[in-house]
Parts: structure tokens; sequence; C-alpha cells
């Protein structure tokens, strides 16, 4: 019983309609899916089951072979993290026959990979109108200018402004262990708007990326869905839109009266609405009481919405409590400060993508300096593209990094390397092992267990990522690393002997 997952075109490249999938292999894949999901079932939530498993969809069976489409070998990766014992026990019970197989067919190859010719989606905005709406919003709106790439969508002859960028999708933003729920719920909802986790809020620090992912929603609603009316803004727009129409109504300036009617009617007439940044909802109860009844009819009409904030809801001050219950009735997760691992693919992706030539030395020390944001890393790359562009002819060097990131967040650390081959080094002298058995593919239980020890301290005491800890131990997988380090994390909390392993190895390396 195994699972894998192989790459491949995205499915609609290949023609993954029904004339062109094998229907019999079809329909026997969507029944032993069915029943897998209600095995998964009796060990899961459904919240579980909707967040996790919605956006999978099957794919073939055949020769007791079930393949599964995934969206990314990311999302792949979450998946077996997560649910790995969950999964093996229903194949372990036999529902795909013997030697059954479940095999994933990925259709990207990670949330941060380019894409070639992004359809922008942009059109000729001139003599647009949105309901008649000329100030403050709409396609028309002296605010457009905030949004130079929005999206406009056309429904039956009426045009408007979604006020989404159309470069914040799931396939340019990264992934890892600080964001992936947010991931995940934010693929089910882009799959099926309007249905669970909603509504759904995303809060985390300054410059996370919220921002992005609440918008690529949108972006893939409107890919999947071209009919769908989505509508991004600022809590601040929203609350000026609110205001201005209210000012509108008292003094007759503008010969229309009934701004905040037609500002209603397009809110109610929304099928997503993405609001980001609803801290700024403090102390504004009149924009609040606008805020509530909006949302009170569009989750009554199952429709999507989608909040963005820089703290818990529960630290929001000066918000009436009816409002505070309506945030809390769905999904809620956070995104935290990106891991190692992750600055380290944020790092190399944006300077892959200005194709600026860095050093991995550069990009390590980088990441291990620039902890807060996404946005401080971003103006460190600026910075450090500009000062070697000026003053040292384009070559990016680990002093030119230094100069830069110490201007940005003062005093900057050179964090000490303790390499892989010192700790396979320490551990086999503590078990009394040879370093080779440890990098073998022998199994007995003793050098199973120092392997794994070797593993997790690799994982936890040195800059490398999963990949690279597995190739310095024989060519492992970075599956078997992460099985390794959580299996050896986990236990550390129950066991005091392996406590006392840990301590014992980590002395050791430091007198090496």
């Amino acid at each position: 019983m195994e699972t894998s997952f192989t790459d491949s075109l995205p499915l609609h490249e290949k023609g993954n309609t029904k004339e062109a999938v094998n229907a019999p292999t079809y329909d026997a894949a969507k029944e032993i899916w069915e029943r897998f999901l209600n095995l998964l079932a009796q060990n899961l939530k459904p919240a579980e089951i909707n967040t996790w498993f919605s956006v999978l969809t099957p794919k073939s069976f055949e020769n007791n072979t079930l393949i599964i489409s995934v969206p990314s070998k990311d999302y792949y990766g979450m998946i077996e993290k997560r649910y790995n014992t969950q999964i093996s026990s229903i194949l372990e019970s036999g529902l795909l026959g013997e030697n059954g197989k479940l095999n994933y067919e990925v259709a990207r190859e990670c949330f941060f990979d380019s894409t070639d010719g992004e359809d922008e989606r942009e059109h000729d905005s001139e003599n647009t109108n949105l309901l008649e709406f000329r100030y403050p919003y709409g396609s028309n709106s002296k605010f457009a200018g905030s949004y130079p790439h929005r999206v406009l969508i056309k429904h039956d002859n009426e045009s408007f402004s979604s006020n989404l960028v159309p470069k914040h999708t799931f396939d340019n933003f990264i992934s890892g262990d600080s964001n992936d729920l947010a991931v995940a719920v934010a693929y089910s909802i882009a799959n099926k708007p309007g249905h669970s986790n909603n509504p759904f809020l995303v809060y985390g620090g300054v410059g996370l990326g919220k921002t992005h992912l609440v918008q690529a929603i949108g972006n893939e609603v409107l890919k999947r869905f071209p009919e769908k009316r989505v509508y991004y803004s600022t809590t601040p727009d929203f609350t000026t839109q609110f205001t201005t129409n209210m000012a509108r109504n008292k003094i007759d300036f503008s010969g229309d009266k009934d701004g905040i009617k037609k500002l209603d009617s397009f809110y109610k007439s929304l099928d997503v609405l993405i609001l980001d940044d609803i801290q700024n909802l403090e102390g504004k109860p009149g924009t609040q009481d606008f805020m509530y009844q909006i949302f009170n009819t569009l989750y009554n009409n199952k429709k999507h919405i989608i909040f963005s904030s820089d703290k818990p809801i529960n630290q929001l001050k000066s918000i009436e409590e009816r409002l505070i219950s309506r945030f809390q009735c769905g999904m809620t997760v956070d995104i935290q400060a990106p891991s190692w691992e992750m600055r380290v693919a944020i790092i190399q992706k944006k300077m892959n993508n200005e194709k600026v030539d860095i050093s991995e030395d550069v990009i390590h020390f980088i990441a291990s300096n620039v902890k807060d944001s996404i946005r401080t890393i971003e103006g460190c790359l600026i910075g450090i593209i500009a000062e070697s562009t000026f003053n040292n002819r384009g070559v990016i060097t680990l002093d030119v990094a230094e100069r830069v990131v110490q201007r940005v967040i003062g005093t900057v650390k050179k964090s000490r390397s303790v390499s892989i081959e010192n700790i396979i080094l320490a551990v086999s002298e503590h078990f009394k092992i040879s370093e080779n058995q440890i990098l073998s593919r022998k199994r007995t239980k003793e050098i199973a267990f120092a392997r794994q020890v070797a593993m997790y301290l690799a994982k936890e005491m040195t800059n490398y990522t999963l990949e690279s800890i597995g190739l310095n131990f024989g060519g492992k997988d970075h599956a078997t690393v992460l099985y390794a380090h959580n299996l050896i994390k986990n236990n550390l909390k129950k066991d005091k002997e392996l406590h006392n392993i840990i301590s014992d190895v980590k002395e050791a390396l430091a007198r090496l």
C-alpha cells in the first residue's frame, strides 16, 4: 500500500473532460473516492474534509491504482504531512484491492511557480459604468488609479471593476508551514464559493501576504466562475464610500440623493465580497452598522464574505458585539511570520523573477536576519540590487547584503552554522555505530532510531531545506526527513530519555 504523486500538465490542457476521460475508469474512480472520503469522515471532522479534500478530484481507477488530481506539490505535501496516518490506514484496509496504490497527479509545480502569458484580464475601461455610479468607486472612479491593473468584469452589458490585482494569484503565492492552513482554506473557497468556511477571516502581522491571499481567492473564483460578481475593497475605501454617500444624502450638491441606496444595492448584489484590513472599522459605528446589514444579506443568500485583519478578532476594539459575532461565525485562520525555509524560497523566487544572480551564502544570510515580514524581505532585496548596481558593478556579495540589511533592520548576526557531517559524527559516536550505517538503507531498530535523531537535529540546527538534508543522508526524500523530525519532536514531549539523548548530542556538537 503506498501513495505517490506525478507531475503533469494542468488538467484542462490535457483535455480532462468527460469526453476525454475513459468513462469506466473515471466512474470507478469517482465511486472509490466517495467511499474513501466516507472512511476518512469516520476519523476527521467535516470541516477538515471540506478544507483539505474538497479540491482533490478523482481521475481514474485501474489495476488497483486510484489517481487523484491535486493542485500542487505543496498541497500534496500538506495532505501527506497532516493526514498520512489516516490515508495509510484506509489503504491498508483493502479499499483499493490487493497492493492498492493512491497516486496524486499534480497540476502545478508549486504555488509560487510563474506562468507564461499571465492573463491580466484587462479590458478597455472607457465609458464603463458601475450601476450608474460615478464617485467614489467603479470604473469611472477617481480611485480607479489605485488599482492600475484591476480586473474588469462584464455582466449583461454592465461593466465594473473588481479592484483585484491580477498578479495576486495562487500561482505566485509562496506557501509554507506558516500559512498552509490559510492556503488550503482559500483553495476550498475558490473551488466552491458560498459553501463552507463562510465567512473567512485571515489575520496576521503587517507584510505577511494577507492581501495577496484574499485577492488570490477572488482571481481564482473569476477564473473558474467568470459570471460571478467579485469585489475587493480596503476598509478605509469602504468607509469613504459610505461617508461620502451619507454626505450626498444630506447636502444636495450632486443631484443624487440616493447614493446610500445604490451603494447598499451594489454590495448586496455581490457573489464574493473581499474586505481588507477590517481593524479599520474600529470606532466607526455608522460604517459598522452598514457593514452589518450587508453581511446579513450576503450570508443569508449564501454569498461568500472574506475579511483580513492585522490582529485576532478578540483584540479588535470599539466594534459592536453583533458584528464581532458575525466575524466569528465562520472560519478564522492566521498567517505567521515565514519560516527560514519559506524565506529562502521567497528570496530565490523574487531574485529569479528579476533575473539577478545571487549566491546561496547571501540568500541564507538574508533569510537568517530578516525574519519579520515578506515586505521587509522585498525591501532588502530592492536595496541590495540597487547597491550592487551602483557600487559593485551589479555583483551581489555578502558585504553588499550586510550593508543593506543593517540599514533596514539594524544589527545583523551571522548565524553559526552546524554542519550535517558533524551531526552525523556526533550521533554515530553517541550510539556507537558507524557513520556509514546511519547513511545506509539498513532499517534495524537501533540504526533507524539514530538516523531519525540525526535528521531531527539537522532540521533543527542547520539552515538546510528538507530536500538538502535528505540528500546528505544518502538520498532520502523530503518526506522521510519530515517524518523523522516530527516523530522525534513529538516523542520529546513525553520521553525524558530521548530528551537526554538530544541534549548529550548537542553538547558533543558544541565541543567539535
